[in-house]
């Protein structure tokens, strides 16, 4: 008898198997190195000793290095080694499946499109170009560390906002959804003993706003829009994580800013 989990095709196996954390992990391998590479090409100036990183990243490495845990690569290695260890402790298979990550990248752009209906209906006309320059605005803005010249953020080009996209879809990703959630739920489940129902939805709608808040710098100012547009991201994304896992969402949060800056990159100059 054929096992109908060696389908690839089949959704029900497809919707499984995007969840398993080896399959998010094998998924997101690629997007880490880009980064990890990326900042060292194209967000580094040599001369200087200057490198600029995602601003949640930094977060994540600070937070270790307070517990005596240190390293470059450490956040990186935090996202092998929290998806490893949870593969462990399910016991999946181990199985690389080269066409499921074909379709988790389909499935992520097509899980980025509600974005740009949601800043339609936030910023009107011309909305996509304000939508676009408010999220340039927030990758570009002081939520990078430098080491010597946080306005150098400012001047990267394209292609360092291309490396900044895919490090915020994971590292972001890791700290506002993987992390923060389960301890709000905790919090507010196991400590505070709300209605499991309800710690959810607090956990959601906490983490979104912090997520919003974490977007403000001098270079993108507070804006009762903005912070709407980030907050309702927040939950997207958080709806996005528990419904199809951490790749997908980390996949889905890196396609957006990745399309918002082809979007900007691509503007016609004056328009």
């Amino acid at each position: 008898m054929t096992d109908p989990s060696t389908h690839a095709d089949d959704s029900p196996y497809y919707w499984h198997r995007t969840q398993r954390p080896l399959q998010a992990l094998f998924f997101l391998l690629p997007m880490i190195l880009l980064y990890e590479l990326g900042t060292l090409i194209y967000a580094t100036d040599h001369v200087q000793g200057v490198t600029r990183y995602i601003y949640a990243r930094s977060l994540l490495r600070d937070f270790f290095q307070w517990l005596g845990v240190t390293g470059y690569y450490l956040p990186g290695l935090i996202v092998v080694a929290v998806l490893g260890g949870l593969h462990l402790v399910e016991r999946d298979p181990w199985r690389i499946e080269p066409r499921l990550y074909v379709m988790m990248w389909l499935e992520s752009a097509v899980l980025a499109l509600p974005l740009f209906v949601l800043a339609l209906l936030l910023f009107r006309q011309p909305a996509l170009r304000l939508m676009a320059q408010s999220w340039i605005d927030a990758l570009t803005g002081t939520q990078f560390i430098s080491a010597s010249n946080a306005a150098a953020a400012t001047q990267d080009g394209w292609q360092a906002r291309l490396v900044f996209s895919i490090g915020a879809g994971i590292y972001e990703e890791l700290l506002f959804r993987l992390i923060a959630i389960a301890l709000l739920h905790m919090i507010f489940v196991d400590v505070l003993a709300l209605p499991k129902n309800v710690g959810a939805t607090a956990a959601v709608v906490v983490s979104a706003l912090a997520f919003a808040l974490y977007h403000f710098s001098e270079n993108n100012p507070f804006t009762w829009a903005k912070c709407a547009f980030y907050t309702g991201a927040g939950v997207y994304f958080a709806v996005v994580y528990v419904l199809r896992g951490f790749g997908i969402v980390a996949g889905t949060h890196a396609m957006y800013d990745v399309i918002v800056v082809l979007l900007q990159t691509l503007q016609p100059p004056g328009e």
